[in-house]
């Protein structure tokens, strides 16, 4: 008799995980990291990147919500405390729903500099050339940085894969950072262990809030298996794009949590173009306009020539057949 499939998105609790299990020991032995990530489909290292820049970076992220009028006014200067009055006015169709704030705050926030070099961290492209065994890793431009908040518009991230998202090779590995330190309560990532090995699950539908609703993948209801835990600043998180992972709701609502997503993948390996594009649809010349020479490394730093492409396959995003379980 099969099971039931379980409703998308699934509710995930704190109370309901396992602790991640901390790989940072494995960083000197790359064979061993390499089989921990194809048995859990994720790794995590506790202070893999120096807070330093993350906080400098949360610190001018934080100056451009005080521009907008939302931080509360008796906020410290690294404290995410929200003006939640303020935060309520804004129109839910100015909202990025997926970001916490709208279009044209996370365009501000892309103009960063801070954001784009922080991927290009030392100790993340040795993780990733451990990891895939070359020397050879692209990083991709499209950084992603949430500052998710409680407006009415948004919600938590249902469990989805990234795979019909980012599209390309279904080895291009998702790390995840929060930009401050990052408890259950301000509502962080959480990856389902061992889910890559269903391969591409079909897309399903549900009624719950968040942007990513219809994307979400069809679970069974035997695959609980959810690990994740309190993130201090610099500690990170990695996964294939085929492993399930979703954040939780967060209990905090006057703070904003603030977290990047950044992408990695062998530079012989095949991409989707719409990743060497911004995540706030602007163009890289906006983007990049008024950024200092010291800065120059960082733009344009990627040659189109030399990846090899796959198309856009819509399909991937249209709901699939029942999963039989």
């Amino acid at each position: 008799m099969s099971e039931t499939m379980s409703s998308v998105p699934v509710k995930v609790q704190a109370a309901d995980l396992t602790p991640f299990e901390e790989s940072t020991a494995l960083l000197d032995r790359p064979d061993e990291l390499r089989a921990r990530a194809e048995r859990d489909g994720y790794l995590f290292f506790r202070g893999l990147l120096d807070p330093e820049p993350l906080l400098q970076l949360r610190s001018t992220v934080l100056d451009v919500l005080s521009e907008h009028g939302l931080r509360a006014p008796d906020a410290d200067p690294l404290d995410g405390k929200l003006d939640l009055a303020r935060l309520n006015q804004l129109p839910a169709d100015q909202m990025r729903v997926d970001i916490g704030v709208t279009a044209e705050l996370y365009a501000a926030m892309q103009r960063l500099p801070e954001l784009h070099r922080l991927p290009h961290q030392p100790a993340l492209l040795d993780l990733y050339r451990k990891l895939f065994g070359t020397d050879d890793v692209f990083v991709h431009p499209r950084h992603i940085m949430r500052a998710m908040t409680a407006h009415p518009s948004t919600g938590a991230t249902p469990p989805h894969q990234d795979f019909p998202l980012v599209q390309g090779s279904t080895e291009t590995w998702t790390c995840w950072f929060p930009v401050g330190d990052c408890g259950l309560a301000s509502g962080p990532l959480v990856i389902l262990r061992g889910s890559h090995r269903q391969g591409r699950l079909p897309v399903g539908t549900g009624d719950s809030d968040g942007y990513w609703t219809n994307w979400g993948a069809q679970l069974c209801a035997h695959e609980t298996n959810w690990v994740g835990g309190d993130f201090a600043v610099g500690d990170v998180v990695t996964f294939p794009s085929l492993t399930v992972h979703q954040s939780l709701p967060a209990v905090v609502r006057d703070e904003v949590r603030i977290s990047m997503d950044v992408r990695y993948q062998r530079g012989d390996d095949v991409i989707e173009a719409r990743s060497l594009t911004n995540h706030a649809e602007r163009s890289w010349d906006e983007i990049y306009q008024g950024w200092s020479s010291e800065n120059a490394d960082l733009m344009y730093y990627w040659n189109p020539d030399r990846l090899s492409y796959i198309p856009w396959d819509e399909s991937l995003l249209e709901p699939g057949a029942r999963r039989i379980c």
